[in-house]
């Protein structure tokens, strides 16, 4: 993981870590899609997802990151609401519900 500079955008006032970790996004147990991790903040993170077509602006949907493509071992996961989509790309995710060990990794991740 790298360190990427958040003061480039206004809205971005918090550390965020650049990272390739994989990372799920779900509705309910309707829908379940796979992407990577491409940067992450204690309080958001942006999955690239190519398709996100299923999704819209302030949406709530689960989100899982794991440690490895080849561990199933969940390190972070909770609720989020969809900030920011970029087609084709990916998903902003604002979180808004996480267990205390979630919260713990997170921290350790970003470095707070």
């Amino acid at each position: 993981m790298s360190y990427v500079e958040g003061s480039n955008n206004n809205q971005r006032r918090d550390v965020r870590v650049s990272s390739e970790l994989p990372a799920t996004i779900s509705v309910g147990s309707q829908l379940t899609l796979k992407g990577q991790l491409k940067d992450l903040s204690l309080k958001s993170a942006f999955i690239r997802i190519k398709n996100n077509v299923y999704f819209q602006l302030n949406d709530e949907v689960g989100f899982a990151i794991q440690e490895s493509e080849d561990e199933t071992r969940i390190i972070i996961e909770g609720v989020a609401r969809i900030s920011r989509i970029a087609l084709g790309e990916g998903l902003a995710i604002y979180f808004t519900k996480m267990e205390d060990a979630s919260v713990k990794r997170l921290k350790e991740l970003v470095k707070e």
